[in-house]
């Protein structure tokens, strides 16, 4: 009996993640921010592609792998913790650039809706970031956007 239970849980045991990197795990919480009001555009993509090239300073094609692996990431994850921890060692500033194209993302179709604020707002707490920044951030990206 006890083998057949030490059978059992080591079959419904997750397969062994692998490990995340920085690139893949901002793809994918760009994603969840585009994806959070239910539709996604060109223009979001774009904007995507744009601020991972920014932010890493890579070549068109590696932001476009990474965007695909975090795609798929973020609609194989359970929640935003497993990317967030990947980031919050960070130093403020990184992590703060990051929440700012959050909010670029967000601002990208002219309308922020309250779930991706609500996403992006989880995000800053996961990342310790200070709500007064993450108003900030938000005014800033309301200005580069309008």
């Amino acid at each position: 009996m006890i083998d057949k239970l030490k059978k059992w849980f080591e079959s419904t045991r997750p397969a062994e993640q692998i490990e995340l990197s920085e690139e893949v795990a901002v793809a994918a919480l760009l994603t969840e921010v585009m994806l959070a009001d239910g539709s996604d555009s060109d223009a979001e993509q774009l904007r995507m592609e744009q601020l991972l090239a920014r932010l890493f300073g890579q070549t068109q094609g590696e932001v476009h792998d990474w965007l695909e692996q975090g795609r798929v990431q973020q609609q194989e994850s359970a929640s935003l913790y497993e990317f967030t921890s990947r980031l919050k060692t960070l130093p403020a500033g990184q992590r703060e650039n990051i929440l700012h194209a959050l909010w670029l993302i967000a601002f990208t179709d002219g309308v922020l809706d309250p779930l991706e604020e609500a996403v992006i707002r989880q995000i800053a707490d996961l990342l310790y970031i200070p709500h007064s920044r993450f108003i900030q951030l938000k005014h800033k990206a309301e200005r580069q956007c309008l």
